[in-house]
């Protein structure tokens, strides 16, 4: 059995997919397997992944009508193999000592998830093969590493991708369908049940943000509402289980809210949610704005959120 598996959704990256194949090849850890996901694509993408899976037989590349990427990747969780897994999404990369770097530190602190920074790339960013230097690694007891996680602001996030569990972890749990922000939904739980957690500060994940990308792509067709959904859902699991949980719970709920108001137009379909989110803010924005962990910009919209409503609004839409 691989002591890595690596799951990898993909749908319609025919221009990234071999950066994202190539930067596998070249890792300086071998023992793994990297599942490739085709969720129905209709570009060459299947094709070059189907040159890999052929020349390589850690590669393997399994084909499914399009679901979208929560389906992908639990398509990879029922047939993994490692002792160990990662996602990576198929128009990002890795560093050639990605693997070997969270490998070493997961083995050499005895943790369940290790995590690393992620550097953001353009659309034409080409990996050049170098190898970040590994920084120190800091230990996180798997409560914190969920509060962080829940303020947004830090390492670890709450993207499943550029982390390493355990891959006992995972059982019995999967993405939500048909859904954006799943990972939020997923994450942070999970990292609340490691038994402890490592990060470094090394930038060993490439994450390319493009306009094309799925998420980017289902935002645009107004499926942000479901945020709040899953903000709702997670603020629910974790108020209850310790006081800084509820509290980084409290601050992504406000600061979702936010999301839902800067992100939509005010119509029939969205009037629920806005009305909600609304509601969330001005129940918690005061404990919040004294909460010392959350981020400037929550903390500069919490003020705005107390002038008249059609101003907050309107100053909440330009982006301040």
């Amino acid at each position: 059995m691989p002591a890595i598996s690596i799951i990898i959704p993909m749908y319609n990256t025919e221009a990234f997919i071999n950066d994202c194949l190539d930067s596998l090849v070249a890792q300086t850890f071998s023992d793994f397997e990297a599942i490739i996901i085709d969720d129905g694509s209709t570009d060459e993408s299947a094709r070059i992944a189907a040159s890999y899976a052929s020349s390589d037989a850690r590669f393997r590349l399994i084909g499914q009508p399009n679901k979208g990427p929560s389906e992908a990747r639990n398509t990879g969780l029922k047939i993994m193999r490692g002792d160990y897994v990662t996602f990576i999404d198929s128009d990002d990369c890795v560093a050639p000592n990605y693997l070997e770097t969270l490998f070493f530190l997961a083995q050499l602190h005895q943790v369940d998830i290790v995590c690393c920074s992620t550097q953001n790339i353009s659309e034409a960013h080409k990996i050049d093969g170098s190898k970040p230097s590994t920084a120190i690694s800091k230990m996180l007891t798997a409560e914190d590493a969920a509060k962080i996680s829940l303020y947004q602001d830090s390492v670890p996030d709450y993207s499943a991708w550029n982390k390493l569990y355990k891959a006992n972890l995972w059982i019995g749990k999967l993405f939500p369908a048909g859904t954006i922000y799943e990972d939020l939904a997923v994450v942070p739980e999970v990292l609340l049940e490691a038994n402890k957690v490592a990060t470094t500060k090394s930038k060993l994940y490439f994450y390319r943000k493009r306009p094309g990308s799925e998420l980017a792509t289902q935002i645009d067709k107004q499926k942000i509402v479901q945020l709040l959904d899953i903000a709702e859902n997670v603020f629910e699991k974790m108020k209850t289980v310790s006081k800084p949980l509820y509290k980084a719970a409290r601050s992504m709920l406000v600061s979702a809210s936010f999301s839902i108001l800067m992100r939509t137009k005010e119509n029939e379909e969205t009037a629920e949610f806005r009305k909600n989110a609304l509601a969330h803010i001005r129940k918690y924005r005061f404990s919040t704005f004294f909460d010392l962990n959350i981020r400037m910009r929550n903390r500069v919209a919490i003020m705005l959120s107390y002038l008249p409503r059609s101003l907050f609004l309107k100053l909440l839409k330009k982006g301040l």
